[in-house]
């Protein structure tokens, strides 16, 4: 398989990296909405007042149904990618365990942690995050 910075020489590594970890960054969030949504969002009760026995608000059920599918797709469009598709075609085994560190993981690891459990000095560190972050936004759908 040809990647697609390989095809396109005019493929701005620094601006690809930069769109993917723009993703990236919203996944701890997007996961904790998606794992709380369900319990939180509701219609507000008025208590003490009078009132008929309580009925389904449909229209809730879809804006929540909608939102909390929205954010558990995203999550696992992204764990997908980054344990599923790069680990079989990343040119480096490290990729997915530096992208699972640092965006997947509720509490991201800080870089220097990451780098010492990897076993990378800074610049070939950043240098790997930057490849990993274009690969990943190879697998990446192009629709928002």
């Amino acid at each position: 398989m040809m990647r697609v910075t390989q095809r396109f020489s005019r493929v701005d590594r620094d601006k690809t990296a930069a769109n993917a970890e723009n993703i990236l960054i919203q996944y701890p969030h997007r996961k904790a909405m998606a794992m709380s949504r369900e319990n939180t969002l509701a219609s507000p009760a008025m208590d003490g007042m009078p009132r008929s026995p309580s009925v389904e608000n449909h229209a809730d059920d879809k804006i929540i149904g909608y939102l909390e599918n929205d954010d558990k797709q995203f999550c696992d469009r992204c764990e997908k990618i980054i344990n599923t598709l790069l680990p079989q075609t990343a040119v480096n085994d490290k990729w997915p365990i530096i992208l699972n560190m640092r965006y997947v993981m509720l509490k991201p690891l800080p870089d220097d942690v990451i780098m010492e459990r990897v076993g990378y000095q800074s610049s070939q560190y950043y240098e790997a995050v930057k490849d990993a972050l274009c690969a990943f936004a190879e697998w990446w759908p192009n629709y928002p």
